[in-house]
Order: C-alpha cells, then structure tokens, then sequence
C-alpha cells in the first residue's frame, strides 16, 4: 500500500496528537522546570524557549591589541578617557613606533634649527569617537623599552617609560574633530588630532642628522624607541569624555619636524604605517559606574540575572550557563533543528555610545575558542537585541560530542573599539535572555 505526502504528514499528526493526549497533555520538559511553547511551529517540529540559564557579568581576561602577526594589523588604536555613567571609567593609550622614512638622514649642520615637531593621529573613518568631544588633556612620553614585532601585547601591559612628558606647554587639551581635517600649507587633511611636542625635543632630533644613529631603522629605533601616548589630568566628570578610534596605519599619522637652516626652511616625516608595533592600553574603573548595577553585579554573580554587561578592550564579559541543556539528550526531542540565543539590549543606546555592531560566544574552556558552528550575533537596532545561532554546539552537547561548559558573550572587534553595552539576564522582567531551541519529532 502507497501513501500520498499529504496523507502521510496526516498520518504524523495523528500520532503526535495521541502521543500528547495519551500523556496529558504533559510536556517532556516539565521534569526540567521547562515548557513547551507551541507543539508546532510547523507541522513536524516542537519549541520551546524556557530553558534554564544562569549569567552574570565578569572581567574579561587580557586582550591582545598588538597585531597578530605581520600580515593581521590592528585596524585601528583607542585614545582616551570616558567617564561612562554605567560602566565607570576607561582610560585608553597607545604605545607605537615611529620609523625612518629615508636611510642616511643628514648631513650634519650646526645651523639646523626645529620650528615645530608635530605628533599626528589620523581618526578613523567609521565610529571615530565613542563617547562625547570635550577636551582632553593629551601627555606623550617616550619609551624606555623596546617594542617587537614578535611579542604580544595585551591592554594591561603598560609600558616602561621616561618620565617628561614631551608635548609642548604640557598640560595641554585637545579636542576631538572629526568631521573635518585641517589645513596645513594650504591642503586640507584628513581629520586627526595634531600633538605639538617640545622644540627641544626636535633639536635633539636634528642633532641626529648625519649620525650612525640615523642609518637605517635598526639603529634609529635603538635610539628612539617610540612613544606611549596616553590621557593625563584628572578624571572627567560622570558623561564627559571620549574614546578616540585612530587609524595609525593612515599615511597622515606620522611625526613631522619642521626646521630651517641657514639656508632653507623644510620638514622631515618619521612614518608610522604597517611597519611599526603598536598596541592599545587600557584600564577600567568599574566602581566609578553611577547608573545600573555594574558594580553591585561584580561582586554579587546574582545580580546578573536581571542585568549583565561586555565591554570591548578587555572591559568585561558575560558568563551564560544551561544547567538543564544535556537533559534533553534523554527526552524524544533530542533531534534539533535550531537552537538560538535572544540576547536583548533593556536600554536603547544612544548616539554618543551605540551598542557593539556584533557579539560573539567563546567556550569557556582553557582555549576560550568560538562556538562551533557559530553565527549571527549582529545587533538589530529594530528589535534591540543579538541573536547567535548555537545549534551545531548545542546539538554536539547533546550528543555527548562537547561538554556543557557554557559559553562567554564578548564584543567580537573588542581589540579595536570602545564600545560596550548592557545585556538583559534572563530574570529581565521585561525583555529575558532566552534560548530557543526547536526540535524535530519525526
């Protein structure tokens, strides 16, 4: 006897109704604490979305923010300092090189004379600032240790300096632009910021010409080893400052020495670009947060359940736990077809500090490596929330394949923004976290 497909998903129906009619309509979940939802979104799968989670928020674990190698660049370097109302307080520097961009620099005059000695950041082109444009003071110290191209950096490592702060008539402000450059001998530039350093230094500089030290960058980089550039003054009040998004691989980032002879006025451009290490600094005082629970949350994991938090450039993390997760491997929905993760945003971000474009989940073992099979994670501005599609992992842990260890929310380009935000935990009265996990049951 033959059956039409008509007849057979009739068939089916028919069976899966009497299997929930002869049980009472009792849900395979409910030993769990859990709840079907809809006994099909469509014919032949069932969902649910009260799968038990457990999150807090944690400090995340060192960034690396040097590049990953000669040919995987940082994109772009954080400066500044941002006092935010509910994760406290970022302070962000750069470490960096600067190079020669001609060997053999000289000759030697005794005329040589420096004008100006100009320090450039050129902003980047996408998200230049996060916060807000007050005035910064700027400080620029140069370095007692060698930087290398074969070495990691992380944010916490700050670096061994000298101890004068180089920018001329320290303390100084500078404000952020970044809608517009400057003109400099008539060409308007791209948009950066413009570090005036001291005249002496320069001289010094000059002294160089027609030296060893100014041969080749071997012997120029023993010499000048590069700078830290870093926020200096007191702390901003409670919803001022930024985080500037520099982009030092821009061929307008450089150190430019302006000088004269006796007999000519010209400038000498030390390079930055793909050839110099760099790295950014960051530091984070979370008990400075005014608005939320961020600080109450660090010390009280339970807190998380209503509210949790990530934070880029080492910042923070959120832990997420499914203590129940492995169970379903014993019920007759152990064939999944999806399982997402529905991460709310319980604010809306605002202009001065949007949401990060995108977060991604780590396991939470000595590795820390990406969720199989992991994708999406974008944030949706019109729904306020990430969704990260989990179902190879899930699937995997309920074949025995990985272990439940839960996983980590981390903002993905967290090497190269500011950006941070505030997550719903699944206690959210208003918008909880949820895993939805849809099953086969033919």
């Amino acid at each position: 006897m033959t059956f039409t497909r008509t007849a057979r998903l009739f068939a089916a129906a028919s069976v899966l109704f009497g299997l929930f009619a002869s049980t009472g309509c009792k849900k395979p979940e409910d030993e769990l604490g859990l709840s079907v939802l809809d006994p099909a979104d469509t014919l032949g799968t069932t969902q649910t979305d009260t799968c038990s989670i457990i999150c807090w928020p944690s400090s995340d674990s060192p960034t690396q923010t040097s590049a990953q190698s000669s040919s995987l660049l940082l994109s772009a370097n954080i400066l500044g300092r941002i006092n935010d109302d509910r994760f406290g307080i970022l302070s962000a520097g750069i470490a960096t090189q600067v190079r020669l961009s001609v060997n053999n620099v000289g000759p030697a005059d005794p005329t040589l004379t420096c004008d100006s000695l100009v320090l450039a950041f050129a902003f980047a082109t996408t998200d230049p600032l996060y916060g807000y444009t007050d005035p910064q003071v700027i400080s620029v110290f140069r370095l007692a240790e060698d930087l290398s191209i074969d070495s990691i950096y992380n944010n916490d490592r700050v670096p061994q300096t000298e101890t004068t702060d180089l920018v001329q008539g320290a303390p100084r402000l500078f404000t952020p632009v970044t809608g517009t450059g400057p003109v400099i001998d008539g060409d308007t530039l791209e948009p950066q910021v413009r570090i005036p350093l001291s005249n002496d230094f320069g001289n010094e500089l000059l002294a160089q010409w027609g030296q060893a030290t100014l041969a080749d960058n071997t012997s120029f980089l023993a010499y000048l080893k590069g700078f830290y550039v870093v926020p200096g003054g007191p702390d901003p009040a409670p919803g001022q400052g930024g985080a500037w998004r520099m982009n030092l691989l821009d061929g307008t980032s450089k150190l430019i020495l302006y000088y004269h002879s006796a007999t000519d006025t010209t400038k000498f451009e030390f390079t930055i670009g793909t050839e110099s290490v760099r790295y950014t600094t960051a530091s984070f005082d979370h008990g400075a947060a005014t608005t939320g629970m961020l600080a109450q949350a660090l010390v009280d994991s339970s807190l998380g359940q209503t509210e949790t938090y990530v934070q880029a450039l080492g910042g923070l993390r959120t832990q997420v736990r499914f203590p129940n997760l492995g169970a379903y491997a014993n019920t007759t929905y152990r064939a999944l077809a999806k399982a997402e993760l529905i991460v709310p945003v319980p604010q809306t971000p605002t202009l001065e500090l949007p949401a990060p474009i995108q977060l991604t989940a780590l396991i939470n073992d000595s590795l820390g490596q990406t969720i199989p099979g992991l994708f999406g994670g974008l944030y949706d501005p019109i729904a306020n929330d990430y969704r990260l599609n989990l179902t190879s992992w899930v699937q995997g842990i309920l074949n025995g394949t990985y272990a439940n260890t839960g996983l980590s929310l981390v903002v993905l380009n967290k090497r190269t923004t500011a950006n941070r935000t505030t997550l719903a935990g699944p206690a959210n009265p208003d918008v909880p976290m949820k895993l939805v996990l849809t099953f086969t049951t033919y």
